[in-house]
């Protein structure tokens, strides 16, 4: 056998190890914690008021963990004007019933457009609108500091990810500044509370933040939409693909968990703007429930999900109440 033949079968032998060590394994349910994204923002574009909403998936669905933005697009309407009503709103609930939250700050936040800036802060130069989006943080900051409701930090979502999105004037450097702002302000409390950010859970390698956070959070898709190729359901992904390849990572990063399991329909239009059979090509309610399944069976400390604003839009809106009757079964269930 010649050297290129014994090369190419110890290529191919090196490919069917790493493949296996990803796609052969067994399911298995894990124990962990489960909390939702809420946005105000995305909840009023549905027509909701936000607090309602929040109030129902409290008291309803009985949610304790959540992943709230602090979008500085509503916090800073006018240049050196805060107004943190709403925000206060939204945690003085989650902790009258001792929920907790994960505050998201910065300029990429969770949410289509993704890059929450004020117009304002668009028409400055460079170097004031970054003086400018540091305030807010330190601001944001110093608000929330001793909030009862306040578990954790993310300072700004996949900012690395810019594959589709690509805010204008954040850089590396400006993210760095805002870790190490707030991990610092952490360090001088008796009880500091953990510093994340987050990434693509399928095209990162979730390494780039090592040294620089207190974990990651990183997101996990089921089925997607191309132009070309139609709906992709990743069946062919098996959970514990995402736990080794945790496993791998956390020699730079620990703790990983689950920030953005999809629990909505994907679609490149607004969903209201978007009829109910094409949502369904990507969340059905059977869907949703191979969805939950999944979840359990990724090997992580937490999962966030992502659409519970959707589930309270199809049944106030939609007269359809069966997603949040298999959210709040599943919440109920694994409390």
């Amino acid at each position: 056998m010649g050297l290129k033949s014994r090369w190419l079968i110890g290529v191919a032998a090196a490919a069917l190890v790493f493949l296996g060590f990803f796609l052969i394994g067994w399911p298995k349910e894990y124990p962990k914690q489960y909390g939702v994204t809420w946005s105000s923002p995305y909840a009023w574009g549905l027509g909701l008021n936000p607090n309602d909403g929040l109030r129902e998936v409290l008291d309803d669905l009985g949610v304790r963990r959540f992943r709230i933005p602090a979008y500085w697009t509503d916090i800073e309407r006018e240049q050196g004007k805060y107004d943190f009503r709403i925000l206060r709103e939204q945690l003085d609930m989650i902790a009258e019933r001792k929920g907790n939250v994960m505050l998201a700050v910065g300029s990429r936040l969770p949410r289509w457009p993704e890059c929450w800036v004020p117009d304002w802060a668009m028409q400055v130069d460079p170097a004031t609108r970054r003086v400018a989006q540091l305030t807010y943080l330190k601001k944001t900051y110093d608000t929330f500091k001793d909030h009862p409701s306040i578990m954790g930090w993310q300072v700004e979502n996949e900012a690395n990810f810019t594959l589709y999105v690509n805010c204008s004037g954040l850089d590396k450097k400006l993210v760095l500044e805002e870790l190490r702002y707030i991990r610092d302000e952490e360090a001088k409390r008796k009880d500091p509370r953990p510093v994340y950010t987050t990434d693509s859970g399928e095209l990162s390698l979730w390494v780039d933040w090592a040294g620089e956070v207190d974990g990651l959070g990183v997101s996990l898709y089921r089925a997607v939409t191309n132009p070309w190729l139609g709906v992709i359901n990743y069946w062919f992904i098996p959970p514990w693909a995402y736990s080794r390849k945790a496993w791998l990572a956390r020699f730079f990063v620990d703790p990983i968990f689950v920030s953005e399991f999809q629990m909505e329909p994907w679609s490149d239009h607004p969903l209201q703007n978007t009829s109910l059979d094409d949502q369904y090509r990507t969340l059905s309610i059977e869907q949703m429930r191979k969805n939950f399944t999944y979840a359990k069976r990724v090997e992580m400390p937490a999962v966030d999900f992502w659409g519970a604003e959707w589930w309270y839009w199809m049944r106030e809106k939609q007269g359809n109440a069966e997603f949040w009757n298999e959210a709040k079964k599943f919440f109920h269930e694994n409390r």
